[in-house]
């Protein structure tokens, strides 16, 4: 039994779905076939379910063909070895995990529970191998245990010189997707990167970006070699892989130099397959303010409206608020639809974050057809995803807003402390979608500017203001406020009221040119 698992499993030791040539597969699928034959007492299964990331990554996946036979004896045969009184090793356990991924048994909670049970009881006595290849089963069969990923970072550090390069790049996407930012983990793995980068495929590389970007593990060594890795090598990447970088860039709010914009633009347009990898891709242009040319638009904006109705309602979203943001009308129309439509159905389908990008989308592309109820619950879902954001800054952000109130009400003329003050409290106002907006000024009867400071933690890493809120920014507007974006990183904190004053003029006058001559007067005041 454990031999015939190691051959299922066999083919999969270092390397990832996407890789596989078809004569493994065939032969695996083969052996799979003889297995559930040959065993008695069960029910026929037609094709195993694919496996593929979760709802807003873009993972390895793979179409598993249709496999016809008895699966119940493979299953209880696989059961077994993971029984606790069972003498299994750390191998058996990985190549079960691997069976049950290739099986495409995700539903099977019953067997996944036994993995990381018997997983947890043999601890750090599993060798580096077995480690990559269960983190990498529980990946790619889509089981979320984030807590049994974070106890495998400790060994997984211990063993990272016994792990390929490819097997290290599939052990940082499984702990990336779970969250886990083991911080020796992810330094070991930037300084193998660094050294051995001549070792890591073009595929290799995406997925590390990937799997730092979903860590949110800022490494600005590792970012640098894969980046130079991924020019190297830009004639080994698909679609996939370039769409996988690029989100991982997003996540890392890096913005990809000239000639890495590039490599992945081309592998975009020539190889990009899959709906939600077009979808992926779309967003992370739109975050990272990189502006396309109008073939990758149009070819994102095709291949993700043709499987709208196979992308998951976060993926709808992400797609649709990405291409409502690099402007392409029509695609945003079919994948924020297909959202409204699971929204219909499911009205828990959506977190607040994506209820917010699915409101955004739609303002920043004028789409008016989505339904009324699911329009307004949106817009609920935007104005709490602010209020959320509002209430968890940190110190750092909360002093930055307000020194950029005080400043607001000097370059308005207030000059003492309590006219200061007066002027700060009456600012914060609630916007209709029920948020509040810190600093609003009304100019005159008919004209309110709204002054909104954007956090470090919202730019990208050269300071450049995200999609995010360029997004924010739109639906401001909609409403009916002019919009002066401050960033942090221009803004002068800690500087006398006047040159704070100076400074948010000037950013009035470059976010509403037609405002010019009202700032021109009051910097004369100064």
């Amino acid at each position: 039994m454990k031999s015939s698992l190691r051959v299922v499993a066999a083919a999969w030791t270092g390397m990832g779905a996407i890789e596989l040539g078809a004569a493994t597969g065939m032969r695996s699928f083969q052996l799979v076939s003889e297995m559930a034959a040959r065993s008695v007492g069960g029910s026929r299964f037609g094709a195993a379910r694919p496996f593929s990331a979760a709802a807003a990554s873009v993972a390895p996946a793979v179409q598993v063909p249709g496999v016809t036979g008895d699966a119940a004896g493979v299953l209880s045969s696989i059961e077994a070895l993971l029984h606790p009184e069972a003498p299994s090793s750390g191998k058996d356990v990985a190549d079960a995990a691997v069976a049950l991924a290739y099986l495409g048994a995700r539903g099977n909670r019953r067997l996944w529970g036994k993995v990381l049970e018997k997983t947890a009881s043999l601890g750090s006595s599993i060798d580096g191998p077995s480690l990559a290849n269960l983190s990498w089963a529980l990946s790619a069969a889509n089981v979320d245990h984030t807590r049994t990923l974070a106890e495998l970072a400790g060994p997984l550090a211990a063993n990272l010189k016994s792990l390929k390069p490819a097997q290290v790049s599939y052990v940082v996407e499984a702990l990336g997707k779970a969250g886990v930012a083991d911080v020796e983990l992810f330094a070991a793995v930037a300084d193998l990167v660094e050294t051995r980068a001549a070792e890591l495929s073009a595929a290799d590389l995406a997925r590390l970006l990937w799997g730092f970007g979903a860590a949110g593990v800022q490494d600005g060594k590792l970012v640098k070699a894969a980046s130079a890795g991924l020019v190297a090598k830009a004639g080994e990447l698909s679609g996939r892989s370039a769409a996988q970088a690029l989100w991982g860039l997003a996540a890392l709010r890096r913005v990809p130099d000239a000639a890495l914009a590039g490599a992945l633009s081309k592998a975009l347009k020539a190889g990009v397959e899959a709906p939600a990898d077009a979808a992926a891709a779309a967003w992370a242009l739109a975050t990272l303010g990189v502006k396309p040319d109008a073939a990758l638009i149009k070819t994102l904006a095709d291949k993700a409206k043709a499987g709208a109705g196979d992308l998951s309602p976060a993926q709808a979203v992400q797609g649709g608020w990405g291409l409502a943001m690099l402007g392409d009308r029509d695609g945003v129309a079919a994948l924020l639809g297909a959202a409204a439509g699971a929204l219909q159905k499911d009205p828990a389908a959506l977190s607040p974050s994506a209820l917010a990008l699915l409101y955004s989308g739609s303002v920043a592309a004028g789409i008016t057809g989505l339904p009324a109820q699911v329009a307004d619950y949106a817009a609920k879902g935007f104005g709490l995803a602010v209020e959320h954001g509002r209430h968890i800054r940190g110190a750092v952000a909360a002093s930055f807003h307000k020194e950029l109130a005080e400043a607001v009400a000097y370059a308005s003329g207030a000059r003492h402390r309590p006219d200061v003050a007066a002027k700060v409290a009456s600012y914060a106002v609630a916007a209709p979608d029920g948020s509040t907006l810190d600093v609003v000024v009304p100019l005159d009867a008919n004209t309110r500017l709204a002054v909104i400071g954007v956090e470090s933690e919202l730019l990208s890493t050269n300071g450049g203001v995200l999609g995010g809120s360029m997004a924010a920014a739109r639906v401001r507007e909609a409403q009916g406020y002019k919009v002066a974006l401050v960033p942090q990183g221009d803004f002068p904190t800690g500087a006398p009221l006047a040159t704070r004053a100076q400074a948010v003029l000037a950013a009035i006058k470059k976010s509403v040119p037609g405002l010019s001559s009202t700032v021109d007067k009051l910097a004369k005041d100064l």
